[in-house]
């Protein structure tokens, strides 16, 4: 089922205020998708390895998938560009989606998206689970981003942009992984 409010979206883009901390620019956000939010994938049959990260624990539901379609329409709205564009003072465009299911054991080491990449934003949808981190260029945890149910953030890559996750202690860490270019 998908009910989401691009309007509750655009206003959590607005008040979010803007974080610099040691160059790492981003938004924290609570409630990222306002009260009613709905987003349940059933489908397990149409989750896939991630291309390039088949040898950890991450699936991401198929592209091909129509509740992947409608997640990608959503994000690709010009209000939802405009108003990331207009916080971070750039000029964007929706390049891509993912919805990850990331299962015990699954680690991201610190790294730094692909250059094309100007703004990432991942909103967690489950409960209980390992937050990204950001590091120093030694790789020292300076923040985590809470993990929880319609929290999430929104990050300038940057060559400042050090970010992973922690190896995770269980299953079921589920997120929105939105990349604009």
């Amino acid at each position: 089922m998908f009910n989401l409010s691009t309007q509750e979206v655009v206003w959590s883009i607005e008040k979010a205020p803007l974080v610099n901390l040691d160059g790492k620019i981003f938004q924290q956000y609570e409630n990222f998708f306002g009260e009613n939010f709905n987003l349940q994938v059933l489908e397990e049959s149409d989750y896939v390895k991630v291309t390039g990260q088949e040898h950890l624990n991450r699936v991401s539901l198929a592209q091909q998938n129509e509740e992947m379609k409608k997640i990608r329409i959503f994000f690709m709205n010009s209000k939802i560009t405009e108003a990331l564009g207009k916080k971070f003072g750039m000029d964007l465009k929706f390049d891509s989606a993912d919805y990850w299911v990331d299962g015990e054991g699954y680690v991201s080491e610190p790294h730094r998206d692909n250059h094309i990449i100007k703004l990432h934003v991942q909103i967690y949808l489950s409960d209980d689970n390992q937050g990204t981190c950001l590091y120093d260029e030694e790789e020292n945890k300076l923040h985590t981003f809470e993990f929880k149910r319609n929290f999430g953030y929104a990050l300038v890559n940057n060559d400042k942009s050090l970010h992973g996750v922690p190896r995770l202690s269980k299953n079921g860490r589920k997120s929105l992984y939105v990349r604009y270019s």
